[in-house]
């Protein structure tokens, strides 16, 4: 107990901190690297859970130790490559004598991580989603708590930042979490976007496709003039549940609303924020807007009907063979979607290809308050270690390197000497070999995709400042997409982290009955045959979902929720 209240007021003080340092950064660029460390500004963790100033940090390539570890992504949709197929994967196996072994997930990853589990039989380090898994694991022991090695490595801690790094911290005062994509400062990211064919848009005329109305309209002349040819199609359906595409029209439903407001999905809100109070997803006019406006689409076969059944590799296809004339998902914008397919159509015709719009929206909602990207400044998830692992501070000395500017610049950018020959103020300069580079045989080396470590405040602004120095025709895709588009209309949701229940808990065993329920409900709503089946399913929905008792989990969420903002101010 009386480690929980000193985390408490820990948390609350570096709340504060940050904030102050969010406005003191503001309009900066994004650039939050960090500064040249000295002992007085170094961080280093004492037995108290807290983080305190004590030691300078050192060059992380050098304190390295040699070590192949095994690595299971959890995650259904995520296949990964061998890792001496990438450039940094053979590059760090020859300079640092480190190989990570991928586990792969065979499309099941929930089942394949229960059954490790069970079977003790779990691989040295995970990367999953922050919550329920993490705490299962913690609570069951299988976890490697970092603290003992932030006194060793303090550049780890100077890289990530303290407050980052405590907020991420287990009810036992404990860390076990190395974030990924963690950010700084006021400057957000996402990939959220919907992008489209630029041959077919060009032939039709380019004409407005700003609201719902100018949607519609273009997906009729689509389906008219081009047969064979999807309207609208969409990112996969996650966790399960999860249809990106409903989550992407509800961002332009209303002013300031966030995909994860109506995502059952781990992490999320799952209830719409009112006032002081989150209140039924099923009672909310723009859930209701935006699940009437899929249904007709859906009615007019102007979207894909394999909507909650098509595989990532599928949607791949489609787009990839240019068969795609708008496509809407959480990652439209990141190497192994959309660039690689508008690499692929371009190699092939330079007129083709996909170009990234701003968000549509409904009538009446300001354009620019159309969030369809959600960041948190804790980032995307995490990578644990395991018990299992025979060398844990191994890989954690990789893990340190590897969330590094060298680290980063190596795994993001590849090797020096393959696209860069120097690097010039964080910056690796562009060569003839990049700049003039088969964006085909570039994107087959998978470099950049993935990076499980990322540090956003090196990425973001070092991509930026790169593409700066190359001719237009050779400036990267993604890159251009996210700065002018996705990274502009992206909200900061840090204020809902932390509001999943825990799974075993009255509110945690509802929580995953509503799910259940969503799961069959939402598909049930866009297979309607009518606007007024629609809206008897939403009114069916709220009622059942109150008897299922959602409004003990909207008020288990709601005191979450103020908890941080009170730690927030």
């Amino acid at each position: 107990m009386k480690n929980k209240k000193v985390m408490k007021v820990t948390m609350l003080v570096l709340m504060t901190f940050t904030l102050l340092l969010g406005a003191c950064s503001n309009n900066n660029g994004g650039n939050n690297t960090a500064p040249t460390p000295t002992p007085q500004n170094t961080q280093t963790a004492t037995n108290t859970g807290e983080v305190d100033q004590t030691e300078e940090a050192t060059d992380p390539r050098s304190k390295v130790i040699p070590v192949t570890f095994s690595q299971f992504v959890n995650y259904d949709w995520f296949t990964a490559p061998t890792w001496e197929e990438r450039p940094h994967g053979a590059w760090i196996t020859e300079n640092l004598q480190v190989t990570v072994v991928p586990e792969q997930s065979n499309g099941a990853a929930a089942q394949k991580l229960n059954g490790m589990i069970v079977s003790d039989s779990l691989p040295d380090a995970i990367v999953l989603d922050r919550g329920k898994d993490v705490e299962r694991l913690v609570s069951a022991g299988k976890l490697v708590a970092l603290d003992p090695y932030l006194e060793k490595y303090p550049e780890f801690v100077e890289t990530i930042g303290a407050d980052t790094l405590n907020m991420l911290r287990s009810e036992d005062g404990k860390l076990y979490q190395i974030p990924n994509w963690y950010i700084s400062g006021d400057n957000g990211n996402g990939n959220a976007a919907y992008i489209v064919n630029k041959k077919i848009y060009k032939e039709l005329g380019s004409p407005s496709l700003a609201t719902w109305t100018d949607l519609e309209a273009y997906l009729k002349l689509v389906k008219e003039s081009y047969p064979d040819i999807v309207p609208l199609d969409a990112g996969e359906v996650r966790d399960g549940a999860e249809l990106q595409l409903l989550g992407m029209l509800y961002s332009g439903a209303a002013d300031g609303n966030s995909p994860t407001f109506i995502s059952p999905g781990a992490g999320s809100v799952f209830g719409i924020p009112q006032g002081e109070e989150l209140v039924s997803i099923y009672e909310d006019k723009g859930f209701a807007d935006a699940v009437l406006y899929l249904n007709r689409l859906f009615r007019q076969n102007l979207v894909t009907q394999d909507l909650f059944t098509q595989t990532r590799d599928q949607i791949n296809e489609k787009l990839r063979a240019g068969k795609v004339a708008v496509f809407a998902a959480y990652d439209s914008v990141v190497e192994g979607i959309g660039r690689e397919a508008n690499n692929m159509l371009k190699a092939i015709d330079p007129e083709a290809g996909y170009e990234v719009i701003w968000p549509v929206h409904q009538e009446g909602v300001d354009k620019n308050k159309v969030y369809p990207s959600g960041y948190n400044t804790l980032g995307w998830n995490v990578n644990v270690i395991t018990t299992n692992a025979k060398d844990p501070e191994a890989i954690f000395s990789f893990m340190n390197w590897a969330t590094s500017e060298e680290g980063q610049r190596i795994i993001f950018f590849g090797p020096e000497g393959l696209f860069y020959d120097k690097v010039e103020d964080g910056v690796p300069i562009p060569n003839d070999a990049y700049i003039n580079r088969d964006l085909k045989k570039y994107d087959e080396l998978k470099i950049g995709e993935f990076n499980w470590y990322g540090n956003t405040s090196y990425i973001d602004v070092v991509k930026g400042k790169r593409e700066k120095l190359l001719p237009e025709e050779a400036q990267d895709w993604t890159t251009i997409a996210q700065t002018t588009t996705s990274f502009l209309t992206s909200l900061n949701i840090t204020e809902f982290s932390n509001l999943d229940p825990l799974p075993d808990s009255e509110e945690g065993i509802i929580l995953q009955r509503l799910k259940d329920y969503y799961k069959q409900a939402i598909p049930k709503m866009i297979y309607a045959k009518s606007d007024e089946e629609v809206a008897s399913l939403l009114t069916q929905a709220a009622a059942e979902t109150d008897g299922l008792g959602y409004q003990k989990v909207l008020d288990w969420k709601t005191a979450r929720w103020k908890e941080n903002l009170e730690m927030m101010k």
